[in-house]
Formats: C-alpha cells, structure tokens, sequence
C-alpha cells in the first residue's frame, strides 16, 4: 500500500502539520486506527503536561533531501540519517531491489 504525505489541522493550536507516509505507514503496521489530532508540537506540550515521558530525539538534517528533521536516536558511526519520507522511499528501494 502506497502512503502520501497528508496535511491535517491541530485540534490545540489550529496549525496545519504534515503527518507523513512514513508515520501512516508506522501507524497502520503498530494497528493504530485512529490518526493524530495535534501536531508533534503540541503532542509533546500534552505529553510533558501529563508527566508521560517523551522519546529523546536529536535534530538531523536528512542525507537525502537536506531537511531539517527529528530522529529518536543519536546518530553515530557517520551513517547516513534520513527524514521519515526518504527514508520511506530509501526501505521501499532497498525491498524492491531484494524481490
């Protein structure tokens, strides 16, 4: 099944956010049924609210395109990193090549 980015509304703050092909695709393989209603923005602000922990990330410019993105890990051994999107299409080459 093939995931494209989508643009949804924030319920907190109203701001349109991109929930992309990667994350829907994170979501459909973990069964989450229901997509998000806040920005990462603002899930984190809630998060934080509630005392529920947040994941660590680390600011990376992607290898592929050059976008700024968050990563839940820190990068070593000098390997690449790549935004969710690339990195979408980066695993679906890599399938496709092993087919």
């Amino acid at each position: 099944m093939d995931f494209s980015d989508k643009t949804l509304t924030c319920r907190e703050c109203k701001k349109p956010f991109i929930w992309t092909g990667g994350e829907q695709h994170f979501f459909k393989e973990k069964g989450l049924t229901n997509i998000p209603a806040r920005c990462p923005a603002c899930r984190s602000a809630r998060k934080a609210k509630l005392g529920i922990a947040d994941r660590a990330s680390t600011e990376v410019v992607c290898a592929e395109c050059g976008q700024v993105t968050t990563v839940p890990f820190v990068p070593r051994n000098g390997n690449p990193v790549y935004c969710s999107s690339c990195f979408e299409a980066a695993r679906m080459k890599a399938e496709a090549g092993a087919a």
